[in-house]
């Protein structure tokens, strides 16, 4: 509560609730400039298009200490990135929470024109920027592919005729050091380069007890190469090729157990290495609650000696954009890109939470991302340009594939709760610490399974839009998009070879297998002696990748093939009325355009891998959007508000869950959660109250609810292969808060020596559900910490000297001021695992910049 009544203490600061930090937009006279954006595929005032958009220059990005994608969150309304082993994009609660390449992400990414179809690549470093566009709300007419959320539009600095760039070098702490820079070099009058190259390292924040390391370090090396080539008056070719490195080691994670009826705490009666008393399994708990942070401490985890944490993603892209001026009138744009990327292997979940190998999901080997595409674009203007008209054509192919294993290693169970489980009945645990007879299994068919998923998927768009000044002040927008993805998706599944089971355990003379029941091997002895230890201790992980040494059963795969085409029109009607000066006279408010917008937006459905059950069809998300706004500029252009409420109806949600197959695998699956409704606001302001002196400020509130939600109770369906509908429409939206903003005070002192800028950004987030299942949202609403995150407040300080030729900055700043302790992301499974590993945000960070432009 307290940080909540700060937040609205920081809002009423500027006496009206937001801001669109254009401050590329600042003069010394007190004066917001035009902003120019490109939203609608050509360059408008922002004030007078018809869409809730957050504009940042170059020199904005600079000016906050904006270096990646990712800290966008922090000063964009409704935006909420968290960035983990996948990264997650949400705009106004629309996102997608995992990496699978099988899933289109909801906010598409674009650089220079250039679609990046996979979330792995799209959290971009700044480098090089010279404008970023955050367009929200469904953009189904002109963009790429179909995006519910919105998109993010990244503009490069272009190639110049001048020989001229800038070099920055910076330090601070956890041993973090940066270098980056760039230069022009001119070959001729008409051929134009530009070189841009970033290093980056830290060693991180996180401890890691088990392996003892650092996580959440990362290396990261990437280089931009640019060309233009003017080859006429008429014709320009504009190319661009990128190399990118990273080799990251993820934030590791704590646990605590959130949920006693859990299956694998104490629901299923299940026991786990190191349990030795049959009457209560303690070690799954003990093994989560070792690694909680009131165990380990600040800012330490322990995932054991091998955690798998280590995440390398190599990435090559190529785009080219041609440009032909047919006449004053008309224009026409050629852009193809090119991608091809691989993620190395990754521990993509820890189930269980700690150091012990009891179930865990994994990349096995390398991921493969191969893009291209093309788009042909028709721009123009008509009748004195009162028509203004973008049409064109996109194609994009890709080829993905992905290795994906699931590891549920041994259990144990006492014969009298495995005759239970065997009659299809809650299984419950013996009286006496002794048990019956001890019973070790593979209780999920496989202790380790494996899918290779390959995807070849195509898209098809025809798009056409068009605005047309019905007078000097009003204005009508059309727009329609004809979309078609063809998607080919193949599934190979390797289980265990579970011959090679049978034989270790047998071979030891401890286990027998029980008649009928594959799988499940009795153990001569008793529970005091650890038997599902002594199991597990015959795969041990002597390759140290973090995945136990089962055999694979490469011999018996099984193959699942799925054909599918998703068709959608998506259209968009906008009305936008401009306010005549005569109008506004006599009164503070200088420009004034409201619009009303009509929007649709659609995304591919899939093909989705359901353990040993092969390929389910995943149907496509679709977003219907009714959004009102006014856009201002004020107090002789001092001052620029501009406000958007919206209504979205969002129908076939492609939503996480948890699952089984019917070999009783848990497995993490897609599924269509009928429908929702998403009714919110957003508010922006800029204003420059003295000269040099600028203040921003942002608020969104969203309201999301779902109107239909139906799932399947977990324990049923793994019990007893029995479906029982569960309604889940009363739990709040995972992975975004409804309630955020942001404040920015910034001065800039001109002295005899230079100019001397402080600035401020504070910022809040709501409440966050980061569960999967029924149950995590009912812990959620007992209390927020056992499946989410508290809102919380963050503080971020920089100042700035800049010489007086401006060619040298020099910055000192401090981001996370309060060194403020948030979960940044990661998930709460109550219903099976009865987990909820956090990760936490960063801690405090402080260092030393400083920039040369010669």
């Amino acid at each position: 509560m307290k940080l909540r009544l700060l937040a609205i203490a920081l809002l009423a600061v500027a006496a009206a609730p937001t801001i669109s930090q254009e401050s590329s937009g600042v003069k010394r006279s007190g004066v917001l400039e035009e902003v120019l954006v490109t939203a609608r595929k050509r360059e408008e005032n922002i004030q007078e298009t018809p869409l809730a958009i957050t504009a940042l220059s170059g020199k904005d990005l600079k000016d906050a200490g904006i270096e990646n994608i990712n800290e966008l969150s922090k000063s964009v309304p409704s935006l909420q990135i968290n960035k983990g082993q996948s990264n997650q994009i949400y705009i106004r609660g629309i996102g997608e929470r995992t990496g699978f390449v099988r899933v289109d992400p909801t906010v598409g990414v674009y650089m220079d024109g250039l679609f990046l179809p996979r979330a792995d690549g799209q959290l971009l470093d700044t480098l090089d920027v010279a404008s970023l566009q955050v367009l929200r709300g469904p953009q189904g007419t002109l963009f790429g592919k179909n995006t519910t959320g919105g998109a993010l539009v990244l503009t490069l600095e272009k190639p110049s005729d001048q020989f001229e760039g800038y070099i920055e070098a910076g330090i601070g702490n956890y041993q973090a050091r940066k270098i980056r820079g760039a230069i022009n070099v001119p070959i001729s009058d008409t051929f134009l380069t530009r070189i841009s190259a970033n290093v980056a390292k830290n060693d991180g924040y996180m401890e890691d007890s088990g392996a003892g390391s650092s996580s959440n370090s990362s290396d990261g090396k990437s280089i931009l190469l640019q060309t233009r080539w003017d080859a006429s008056d008429d014709f320009t070719l504009e190319n661009l090729l990128f190399f990118g490195s990273s080799d990251e080691v993820m934030t590791n994670t704590n646990c605590n157990i959130v949920n006693d009826d859990a299956l694998f705490v104490d629901g299923l009666a299940l026991l786990w290495a190191g349990d030795t008393d049959a009457s209560q399994g303690t070690a799954y708990r003990e093994n989560c609650e070792s690694n909680s942070r009131e165990r380990q401490g600040d800012l330490t985890a322990n995932k054991g000696e091998h955690p798998r944490l280590n995440k390398k993603f190599d990435s090559i892209l190529f785009g080219a954009t041609g440009t032909w001026v047919v006449n004053q009138d008309v224009s026409i744009k050629a852009v193809l890109g090119l991608r091809t990327a691989t993620e190395g292997p990754i521990m993509s979940a820890d189930n269980d939470g700690g150091p012990e190998d009891y179930n865990e999901a994994f990349n096995v080997g390398d991921s493969d991302r191969n893009s291209l595409s093309l788009e042909l674009q028709l721009n123009g203007s008509a009748f004195e340009s009162r028509l203004n008209y973008t049409t064109g054509i996109f194609f994009a192919a890709e080829d993905n594939d992905e290795i994906f294993g699931l590891l549920t290693n041994f259990v144990g169970l006492d014969a009298t709760s495995a005759l239970q489980l065997a009659a299809g009945q809650d299984p419950t645990r013996p009286l006496s610490p002794l048990g019956t007879v001890p019973v070790v299994a593979a209780i999920t068919g496989d202790p380790l399974l494996k899918n290779e998923f390959t995807l070849k998927n195509q898209s098809l768009a025809a798009f056409f839009q068009a605005s047309y000044d019905v007078t000097e002040a009003f204005q009508a927008t059309l727009g329609v998009r004809w979309t078609e993805e063809t998607r080919t998706s193949e599934l190979k599944t390797v289980g265990t070879d579970m011959t090679d089971v049978e034989n270790r355990l047998t071979g030891t003379g401890r286990f027998t297998p029980l008649v009928g029941q594959p799988g499940f091997y009795s153990f001569n002895g008793r529970w005091a002696e650890d038997p599902v230890r002594i199991a597990s201790d015959l795969y041990p992980d002597a390759d140290g990748d973090g995945i136990p040494d089962f055999v694979y059963d490469e011999a018996n795969p099984t193959y699942a093939k799925a054909d599918e085409v998703f068709r959608q029109v998506t259209p968009m009607v906008s009305l936008s009325y401009s306010f005549a000066d005569y109008v506004l006279a006599d009164t503070f408010i200088d420009v004034a355009t409201t619009y009303v917008t009509w929007s649709n937006g659609f995304k591919s459905g899939f093909s989705e891998p359901r353990g040993v059950d092969g390929l389910a069809r995943i149907e496509p998300e679709e977003v219907e959007n009714l959004e009102i706004g006014i856009k201002t500029d004020m107090f002789d252009r001092s001052m620029r508000f501009n406000v958007a409420a919206y209504r979205t109806d969002y129908k076939n949600i492609q939503l996480i869950t948890v699952s089984s197959d019917t070999s009783g695998n848990l497995i993490v699956v897609f599924t269509n959660a009928g429908q929702a409704v998403i009714e919110g606001a957003e508010m922006e302001l800029s204003w420059l109250p003295l000269p040099g002196t600028m203040i921003t400020l942002n608020y969104s509130n969203n309201n999301y609810y779902y109107e239909e939600f139906t799932d399947t109770n977990l324990k049923e369906l793994s019990l007893r292969q029995n479906r029982v509908e569960v309604d889940r429409s009363a739990e709040p939206f995972p992975a975004t808060p409804g309630e955020s903003a942001a404040l920015g005070i910034m001065y800039s002192l001109e002295t005899g020596f230079g100019t001397i800028t402080p600035r401020l950004d504070v910022s809040y987030k709501g409440p966050v559900f980061f569960g999967l299942d029924a149950s995590s949202a009912v812990k959620y609403g007992n209390d927020s910490a056992l499946a989410g995150a508290k809102e919380y407040v963050l503080a971020d300080f920089r100042l700035s000297w800049t010489s007086k030729a401006g060619s040298t900055r020099l910055t000192a700043y401090v981001k996370n001021i309060t060194d403020e302790r948030f979960i940044g992301g990661t998930v709460a499974v109550a219903d099976s695992l009865g987990t909820f590993n956090q990760s936490y945000g960063d801690p405090r960070i402080f260092g030393v910049d400083m920039s040369y432009n010669f």
